[in-house]
C-alpha cells in the first residue's frame, strides 16, 4: 500500500563540497589477510580476482566499485565515510536502505544488512539487494552457476524419457519433479529453454505410456 507520507532519504548537504571530503585510495589486488572478508558495502566476500581498496582510516577493504559507488568508507562513524547529509522526502515504496537498515534473509530468516547480496548466516545469494519474499526467493530462476549444474539433469530426463521401455520410470519420475519439490530441479525455478525441454520429457514420457496401455488392451481384445 503505498499513501502519500514521506519518509527521510539522504542526499547531500547544500553548501558541502564532496570533493573536499573525498578521500584518496589505490586500487590493489587483495592479500592473502583480505581474502575471504566481507565488503560491508555489498555483503559479499572479497575473491583473488577482485580489485580492492583499503580505507587509510579504519582499515578495512572495499569492492573498488563499491567505494566509487557510495563515494567513500561504508563504515558508520568513520571519518573517511560521505560527507554528513540531510534529510528530503521521497516516496514510501522507494528502497533507499540506509547506514543501519536491515532486511530479512528468504531464507534462514536472519537479520543482514538491506543492501546485502549474501546473507552472513545461510549464505544465500540474493539476485538482488530489494528485500524478497519467502514466495519470491522459492520461485526465482536459477543463476548462471546453477544452470550450468542442473542443467545435465534435465536433459538427462529428456533422453531417459524417450526411450520407450523406460515409460515405467520415466513417466512417475517426470509427474514427481513437476508436482514437488523433490527432484533434482525445480520445474518453476528453470530458465525458459529448459522448462521447455522438461514439459517435453514429461509429454513424451506421457505418450509412451498411452502407447504401452494401448497396445496390451489391444493384445488382450485380440486374443
Amino acid at each position: 500500500m503505498n499513501n502519500n507520507s514521506p519518509v527521510a532519504r539522504p542526499t547531500a548537504r547544500p553548501g558541502a563540497s564532496p570533493a573536499a571530503r573525498k578521500i584518496q585510495v589505490t586500487p590493489v589486488s587483495p592479500s592473502a589477510e583480505h581474502l575471504g572478508k566481507l565488503c560491508s558495502i555489498c555483503g559479499t566476500g572479497i575473491l583473488q580476482s577482485d580489485t580492492i581498496v583499503i580505507c587509510p582510516v579504519c582499515s578495512l577493504p572495499y569492492h573498488h566499485d563499491c567505494w566509487k559507488e557510495i563515494g567513500g568508507c561504508g563504515t558508520y562513524g568513520c571519518s573517511a565515510a560521505p560527507v554528513a547529509t540531510i534529510k528530503e522526502t521521497v516516496a514510501e515504496d522507494v528502497f533507499t536502505p540506509g547506514w543501519t537498515a536491515e532486511k530479512k534473509c528468504p531464507e534462514c530468516g536472519s537479520s543482514i544488512l538491506a543492501n546485502a547480496l549474501v546473507c552472513k548466516v545461510c549464505r544465500s545469494v540474493f539476485p538482488t539487494e530489494r528485500p524478497m519474499t519467502k514466495m519470491e526467493w522459492q520461485n526465482r530462476v536459477y543463476n548462471e552457476k546453477e544452470v550450468e549444474r542442473i542443467k545435465i539433469s534435465v536433459i538427462a530426463q529428456f533422453i531417459f524419457s524417450t526411450i520407450g521401455c523406460l515409460f515405467m520410470i520415466m513417466l512417475p519420475v517426470n509427474l514427481i519433479t513437476h508436482f514437488t519439490d523433490s527432484g533434482v530441479f525445480v520445474v518453476r525455478r528453470l530458465p525458459p529453454t529448459l522448462k521447455v525441454l522438461f514439459y517435453a520429457a514429461l509429454a513424451i514420457s506421457l505418450v509412451w505410456t498411452i502407447l504401452a496401455i494401448s497396445f496390451m488392451g489391444y493384445s488382450v481384445v485380440t486374443k
